[in-house]
């Protein structure tokens, strides 16, 4: 097998590896081989990978869609290509994906619909069946997909993560993008990638090479021992994240928050209500003061930002003493 790991000194640099040693290493990691040459390129970056698929991919007029909430990045880098933009929001108790209502969203001038799997910040993951649904959408209005598959190797409970490449019928119109951010916890060395069609690889390039043309090199060395990594440590990485979500959302649910446990991700979303709040924004500016803790108000997720008021995110990607501290330090603010 072989795989991309790095494009040193302008040019693409790929190995081969052994069955099982990069599994789940790169997006595409489910025993799909992607051809280096064409089907991989290499950003800054997941955010920049987007940013270049976009601007690549859209016309001015054309339209997006996006499922909300949705990571902050994505409107703004939609509008940056002139696209008109249409939302979607998953629906509470389960953050479940409206289909009928997706359905009228697409029309004629669809170009592109965008989803997150894990999804951040509800920590949903998108099954077989959700994705098979919106490729038939895509399919039947000749639009693209793409899919933020930065969290893939962190889903619980048994679940398993679905790439888009593994659907049927979704390969010729898929860009898949992720980064080592969270796999490898290398955020803010912005290392990404972008895997698609090698027609559609183009077009990811032509924007890409105008943006920031290459990576730094030294990063990217780093990345390929990353990606090099054994099967072990992916699942102590799984193992470790797994524990710790279950020791926030246990401590959370006994301080009084509605707990949404997530199936993905290394977020858990909460509402903040049955405590006695109503207002995200003021209780997470409250909150460093009152309690020592940051928390993220999740109505900026969402475009109608009185829609999330209520949710507030927490993180558990953190050393087991700063977690504990943060819940030692709420606990004796709430009494």
């Amino acid at each position: 097998m072989v795989v991309l790991l790095a494009q040193p000194d302008g040019g693409p640099c790929w190995v081969e590896v052994t069955d099982g040693e990069v599994e789940g290493a790169l997006a595409a990691g489910d025993g799909l081989e992607v051809e280096p040459d064409e089907e991989v390129t290499v950003t800054s970056g997941a955010t920049e990978g987007l940013c270049a698929t976009l601007l690549g991919i859209l016309e001015p007029g054309d339209e997006v869609i996006l499922i909300e909430p949705c990571f902050d990045s994505y409107a703004p880098i939609s509008a940056l290509a002139k696209a008109k933009i249409r939302y979607v929001s998953l629906k509470l108790p389960d953050f479940s994906l409206p289909r009928e209502e997706l359905a009228e969203h697409f029309n004629s001038k669809t170009k592109a619909i965008i989803i997150n799997t894990p999804h951040n910040p509800t920590g949903k993951v998108f099954t077989i069946e959700e994705l098979t649904f919106i490729a038939s959408l895509c399919e039947k209005y000749d639009a693209y997909i793409i899919s933020d598959e930065v969290y893939e190797h962190l889903v619980y409970d048994g679940r398993k993560h679905v790439t888009l490449l593994s659907v049927p019928g979704l390969k010729a119109r898929s860009f898949v993008i992720s980064s080592t951010a969270k796999t490898l916890s290398m955020t803010g060395w912005k290392q990404g990638w972008v895997l698609a069609a090698p027609k559609l690889s183009c077009a990811v390039r032509m924007s890409h090479q105008y943006i920031v043309f290459c990576g730094q090199s030294p990063l990217q060395k780093a990345v390929a021992f990353g990606i090099d990594a054994t099967d072990r440590y992916y699942a102590q990485l799984l193992a470790d994240y797994a524990r710790r979500r279950e020791w926030l959302c246990s401590a959370l649910q006994k301080l009084g928050f509605k707990v949404y446990v997530p199936e993905g991700t290394y977020y858990v979303l909460v509402d903040i209500t049955p405590l006695g709040f109503d207002d995200d924004l003021v209780f997470c500016r409250m909150l460093p003061e009152k309690a020592g803790v940051a928390a993220i108000p999740c109505s900026v997720f969402w475009n109608n930002r009185r829609r999330g008021r209520n949710l507030v995110r927490f993180c558990f990607c953190k050393k087991d003493e700063t977690l504990g501290e943060g819940i030692r330090r709420l606990k004796n603010w709430l009494g």
